[in-house]
């Protein structure tokens, strides 16, 4: 029986994924499923998923599951695909529509508008399309390639992984690879570092098949996956997982479990 995984079908993921669709990766057993963060979360609580490549808040909310170790999707600081954007100052905002697609990011976004800006605004839920969000609220937040390629001219653009570097002096990991407990196995452990491994080697192709995909230039993509992204799972990267959690805790974000 195959081991199935899933991943998120965005471009930060496409470095930790595209190994599984080589030849050595499809004699892995390993089996891998696109769908957006908070279904992935649901499927590996439900059984269906082995493993997921998840929100970071997902962990919280099942900490009987296991973060596997070495990988993650990370930045250091500006990550361009996690943004708000509003036509008024952030600090005055009433209302967000959220793309929900990531629950790391939702709850982000509630944590630095309540600790840098003193705004607690009404939370709605939204499909990730720029502009009909910002006709049912004061900001949108939106993640992913969407989130990259939103055209932010003429509105005010919060990037949430720069604004959590001057907030917090730390890195930020977006999504972790979350596992089964009973399904945890080193032959796992090691595919997931063969094909992040892979995917930075071959970067290049990668940023070529997904700019022909999205619609935007290699150079944009190319540079994302080089310079933006962060693929490494270390203590700094757990220091910044374990500060996020705690602030999640102080503002009260944990109570629904998945």
């Amino acid at each position: 029986m195959a081991t199935l995984i899933g991943s998120v079908p965005y471009l930060n993921a496409r470095p930790l994924i595209k190994w599984f669709e080589t030849d050595e990766g499809l004699a892995s057993g390993i089996e891998v499923i696109e769908d957006t963060p908070s279904r992935l979360a649901r499927m590996l609580v439900e059984g269906r998923l082995d493993a997921a490549l998840v929100s970071t808040f997902a962990s919280f909310q099942r900490p009987d599951f296991i973060v596997l170790p070495g990988v993650s999707i990370s930045g250091q600081g500006e990550i361009k695909s996690v943004r708000a954007f509003s036509h008024i100052p952030f600090a005055v905002i009433q209302s967000v529509a959220m793309d929900t697609s990531s629950l790391t990011s939702v709850a982000l976004l509630k944590i630095l508008l309540a600790e840098a800006y003193n705004a607690h605004p009404e939370s709605i839920n939204a499909d990730p399309d720029l502009s009909a969000m910002l006709n049912v609220a004061d900001a949108a937040l939106l993640i992913g390639d969407p989130g990259m390629l939103a055209d932010g001219r003429g509105l005010r653009v919060l990037d949430l992984g720069e604004s959590w570097r001057r907030h917090a002096g730390l890195p930020f990991t977006y999504a972790v690879w979350l596992c089964r407990p009973d399904r945890v196995s080193g032959s796992l452990i090691e595919a997931l570092q063969i094909a992040k491994e892979y995917g930075i080697n071959h970067a290049n192709s990668i940023a070529q098949e997904q700019a022909q995909k999205l619609g935007c230039s290699h150079r944009m993509c190319y540079d994302y996956i080089t310079e933006v992204m962060d693929y490494e799972l270390g203590d700094e990267h757990m220091e910044a997982i374990a500060t996020f959690h705690r602030k999640c805790r102080l503002h009260g974000l944990l109570a629904q479990p998945l």
